[in-house]
């Protein structure tokens, strides 16, 4: 890689601001959520959200990668954050879908919330990975947010693995 293709300014955890084009932008990094490595910005004088994958707006089933670091618990604690920084005028722009609005995060927060309700009480109840995926708690969510059986199943085992972490 040639040297002027590497980045002249990074961050590890936390956040920073940098001013891009004249603007303000506030990047913070995502504890857990996507990945390990997900980072979201704000820019404060245009009202505009960039979640990246820690949130969609296409109503599907958001890939929670937990080979690396992604968890259940760190898209709630994002999407919940990006409540607190958002008002109904607020443009967010996700990871997928068209720009969505506060009301669209609200929407993808209570789906994650439910998903992580139920599959933690069957998880502390012990029940293994095949057990929960044969009883199927996110049956009524899957119908809105599964592109498919698959889609579902996939989703059920990476809210499931979230909690193998501690």
């Amino acid at each position: 890689m040639s040297p002027g293709a590497l980045p002249k300014q990074t961050y590890i955890g936390g956040s920073m601001t940098l001013e891009v084009g004249g603007r303000k932008a506030e990047l913070t990094h995502v504890t857990n959520a996507h990945t390990d490595g997900d980072t979201w910005v704000y820019f404060p004088d245009a009202n505009v959200l960039c979640t990246g994958d820690t949130m969609n707006n296409t109503k599907r089933y958001q890939t929670i990668d937990f080979a690396n670091g992604g968890d259940i618990r760190g898209m709630i604690r994002a999407t919940e954050t990006y409540l607190k920084v958002t008002n109904d005028e607020t443009k967010v722009m996700t990871g997928h879908g068209p720009l969505a609005k506060k009301a669209d995060i609200s929407e993808f927060n209570a789906m994650l919330k439910t998903a992580r309700e139920r599959v933690q009480k069957m998880f502390d109840e012990g029940k293994s990975e095949a057990e929960v995926i044969a009883a199927r708690p996110l049956r009524e969510l899957d119908a809105t947010w599964a592109a498919s059986d698959e889609a579902a199943v996939a989703f059920l085992k990476m809210v499931y693995n979230s909690f193998k972490r501690s």
